[in-house]
């Protein structure tokens, strides 16, 4: 059976990028889990939450960079890490989820971030693309073939 290996790969045709997006398997969020499994490198990363009628939504796609995804991914699933009212509202008692794709380039991590900020939030988009391509194009895929359609 083929096996995915979660990362963030690119192929350039200046002026344009084409990135393939392989994310780890959806897991369910436990700090302790995270600490034992997820790499401590840099990578991008997206957080789930299970609402009352089993469905997951996304509460953020972003990336690691100083620190790694480890420690990023534990300070977002801890409601003890902010002091935001709301985002620990978001935490307390929540049935969280979060994938995660490795990648040592920080200007890629940011375009494929920029890419699904555009996507998923396009009115609402809170990072900058590298500035190095005039179109980004993104490949998604996941093994457990969830993609978020908002």
């Amino acid at each position: 059976m083929f096996e995915m290996k979660a990362g963030l790969t690119s192929r350039v045709k200046l002026p344009e990028a084409w990135f393939t997006l392989i994310w780890s398997p959806l897991k369910k969020a436990d700090k302790y889990e995270v600490t034992l499994k997820v790499p401590s490198v840099a990578g991008l990363y997206e957080i789930y939450r299970m609402d009352s009628e089993k469905k997951l939504n996304l509460l953020s796609v972003t990336h690691a960079w100083y620190g790694g995804l480890r420690s990023q991914i534990r300070a977002a699933i801890d409601p003890e890490a902010t002091n935001d009212p709301v985002r620990k509202a978001e935490l307390e008692d929540a049935e969280l989820y979060y994938r995660y794709a490795p990648c040592e380039s920080f200007q890629d991590i940011i375009d494929a971030v920029w890419y699904l900020h555009s996507i998923y939030f396009p009115d609402d988009i809170r990072v900058e693309h590298s500035g190095r391509y005039s179109r980004i194009y993104l490949n998604e895929k996941a093994p457990d073939r969830l993609y978020w359609n908002g």
